[in-house]
């Protein structure tokens, strides 16, 4: 445990005094969440979900260029967190989340390799990096994002993905044959209406934390056999804009199925000032009526700048497999260069 503890310790030391060395190149953007709320099952916490925590961090974003164009495109995008559930010896680990090179074949395809999200649903379209509002991606899959390769193409009048990863996650594991297949196709992200059809197939491990330094712990060693398919759906309706997404498939044979429905408004006298409602249900055992989640979240967000966010959150388990919750989340978002 010592040596684990001086490990984070040289990490963290690292991590943060190489920021200032990076800090000053060009497409470097920094970032730090600070969160905070109250939960009736939990008391007084410092996260939201295990994605979501008090953290700092970095992403530098970068495209290379020659005289045909853009022809490869780096993501890095990193986070020193610190977890309030674990104890203090555990407490702080390094998320990887970003960290992908994408090389560009041609009009419309290219091929990806790296941390990045699974083809499946809406995660792969929205960027929820730093939002209390999440897709259905950590309860249907398991995580947000996996260790892989993936490629873009265009079928006729469609967009299509597909990813090969390990199915471990943010961490790098090899456990019980894990491994994870996801493709999606759907109508172009150019156009305000967007449909989306996905399908998983794979193994994946399930890990007790949501960091990848030090290696997550697993919830067990053995992998978990899963099969989805899915649809989502984006679209503006008036001054509201709407996004929503189903999913079933099975659990080592046993059915899973979800969905979630969103609602987004923008105050026309005040476009700084964003209101949001979710409703999202998830069960992991379909015959079993009583093992399922359903809650019901709504959300107001105010841009303070270009680069600051604060956002307020309620979110209300109001059917749960374990003790229903209540919980209200405050937090303060910065991400700028």
């Amino acid at each position: 445990m010592a040596v684990k503890r001086q490990l984070i310790l040289t990490l963290a030391f690292t991590f943060t005094s190489w920021l200032p060395v990076i800090a000053h190149a060009e497409n470097f953007y920094k970032e730090a969440v600070i969160i905070g709320g109250y939960s009736d099952k939990d008391g007084w916490v410092g996260k939201k979900d295990m994605m979501l925590k008090n953290s700092v961090g970095f992403e530098y974003y970068r495209k290379f260029s020659d005289e045909y164009g853009d022809f490869l495109t780096l993501d890095l995008q990193m986070r020193l967190a610190y977890d309030s559930t674990e104890d203090s010896q555990d407490a702080f680990g390094i998320e990887i989340h970003n960290a992908w090179l994408e090389y560009k074949l041609g009009l419309g395809k290219s091929i990806r390799l790296g941390h990045f999200d699974p083809a499946f649903g809406l995660e792969p379209v929205l960027d929820t990096h730093g939002t209390l509002l999440q897709t259905l991606a950590s309860k249907n899959i398991g995580f947000k994002k996996d260790w892989g390769i993936g490629y873009k193409g265009l079928l006729v009048d469609f967009d299509y993905q597909i990813a090969a990863g390990l199915g471990s996650g943010m961490g790098i594991r090899k456990k019980d044959d894990n491994f994870l297949l996801t493709g999606r196709i759907s109508t172009p992200q150019t156009k305000d209406t967007q449909i989306g059809l996905s399908f998983l197939y794979g193994q994946t491990l399930q890990s007790s934390q949501s960091w990848t330094i030090p290696a997550p712990d697993l919830v067990s060693n053995k992998s978990i056999r899963k099969k989805r398919i899915g649809v989502d759906f984006q679209c503006p309706l008036g001054l509201f804009d709407f996004k929503a997404e189903i999913a079933t498939g099975d659990n080592d044979g046993k059915t899973v199925a979800g969905g979630l429905a969103e609602v987004g408004y923008t105050v026309p006298e005040q476009q700084n000032l964003r209101l949001k409602m979710q409703t999202m249900y998830w069960s992991n055992e379909w015959e079993e009526k009583n093992a399922c989640d359903l809650i019901v979240a709504p959300v107001i967000e105010y841009k303070l700048s270009s680069v600051t966010t604060v956002r307020l959150g309620y979110f209300h388990d109001i059917y749960s497999s374990s003790d229903e919750d209540k919980m209200v989340v405050l937090q303060f978002y910065y991400f700028g260069l």
